[in-house]
C-alpha cells in the first residue's frame, strides 16, 4: 500500500517536472508565408482592377498646405466628387466655412472657380501647374487625389518596369507616346501590393513631385472584394516646395451621382470651353 503511494507520488512529481520543463521551452515563432512574387504585368493589372472595382466616389478630407508662396501653414476643409475614368469636382472651404476654389476637371480640362475674389479660369490640365500662385497647389491636389483613385494611370502604351528594392516593390512607368507625361516611380508594399509612395519624374530624369499613400482601410466592397482607400496622404512639389498633407474623414465609394453633385460648372468642362489663360 505505502509502494503504491510512493509510486503515484513519484509520477505526479514527475508530471510536474514535465510540465514546468515544457513551460520553459521556448516557442518557435511562426514564420508568415513569403508573398509570391509577381510580374510587372500582373501588378499592373491588379492596380487597374482596383482602379475599375471605384466608378463613383465621395469623400471628405481636411488639406493642409505649407511651402511655396505661402507665409504660413494653411488648412482647409475639402469635399471631393469623382465619377470615373476622371472627371472630378474638388471643393475647398476656409475653416469656418467660405468657400476657397471650386474645381472642375474632366477630358484633360479644368475649370476652376474662386468665389472669393469672383476670378475663375479654365484650359488644359498641363497648363495648369504653370499658373502663378495656386496652379502648383491645385496640381499636386489632383496628383494626390485622382492619381490614385484612376488606377495609377497607367497605359497599355506605356513601358513597365518592376525590381525589389528596400523590402518593397518598385514599379518604374515610362510613357513612349510623344507629348506625354514624364516617367513615374510607384513603390509598392510586398504584402498587401498596395501603393505606398508615387514619384513623378522630369524630363531628364529629376525629381519633380512625390506622393506617399498611407493608413490603408477598408471601405467597402465590390464583387467579393474588399476596397482598400489611404486616409493619410501626404504630396511635395520639388520646384514650389509645396507640401500638401489629406487627412480624409469620410470615403463612400460607388454612390449613385446627380447632376448637383457636379454644380452650377456643370457635369463636365467641354474641350471647346477650354482657354488657355484665365478669364478673370
Amino acid at each position: 500500500m505505502r509502494r503504491s503511494r510512493k509510486v503515484r507520488c513519484l509520477s505526479f512529481m514527475v508530471g510536474l517536472a514535465l510540465l514546468a520543463g515544457c513551460a520553459r521551452a521556448p516557442m518557435v515563432p511562426s514564420t508568415p508565408p513569403a508573398p509570391a512574387a509577381v510580374t510587372a504585368e500582373e501588378l499592373v493589372a491588379l492596380l487597374q482592377e482596383r482602379g475599375a472595382a471605384i466608378q463613383t466616389m465621395k469623400a471628405q478630407f481636411s488639406v493642409e498646405t505649407t511651402g511655396g508662396t505661402l507665409k504660413g501653414p494653411q488648412r482647409l476643409e475639402a469635399a471631393l466628387v469623382y465619377q470615373r475614368p476622371g472627371s472630378i469636382r474638388l471643393q475647398t472651404f476656409t475653416r469656418i466655412g467660405i468657400p476657397f476654389f471650386d474645381l472642375l476637371l474632366a477630358d484633360d480640362f479644368y475649370q476652376v472657380k474662386f468665389p472669393m475674389n469672383g476670378k475663375s479660369q479654365k484650359g488644359r490640365v498641363a497648363e495648369l501647374d504653370r499658373q502663378i500662385g495656386s496652379g502648383a497647389p491645385i496640381t499636386l491636389g489632383l496628383q494626390a487625389t485622382l492619381g490614385n483613385l484612376s488606377g495609377f494611370s497607367i497605359s497599355p502604351t506605356d513601358h513597365v518596369a518592376l525590381r525589389e528594392e528596400g523590402g518593397q516593390y518598385v514599379l518604374d512607368v515610362i510613357p513612349t507616346g510623344i507629348g506625354e507625361a514624364g516617367a513615374r516611380r510607384l513603390w509598392v508594399d510586398r504584402g498587401t501590393l498596395e501603393v505606398n509612395r508615387q514619384e513623378f519624374l522630369g524630363a531628364s530624369g529629376e525629381l519633380t513631385a512625390t506622393v506617399m499613400f498611407q493608413d490603408y482601410r477598408a471601405v467597402g466592397s465590390a464583387a467579393g472584394r474588399r476596397l482598400m482607400r489611404p486616409y493619410l496622404v501626404r504630396a511635395e512639389h520639388v520646384r514650389s516646395q509645396t507640401v500638401l498633407v489629406l487627412t480624409f474623414r469620410e470615403i463612400v465609394p460607388n454612390p449613385e451621382l446627380t447632376p448637383q453633385d457636379w454644380g452650377s460648372l456643370g457635369p463636365e468642362p467641354k474641350a471647346e470651353q477650354a482657354a488657355p489663360k484665365g478669364d478673370g
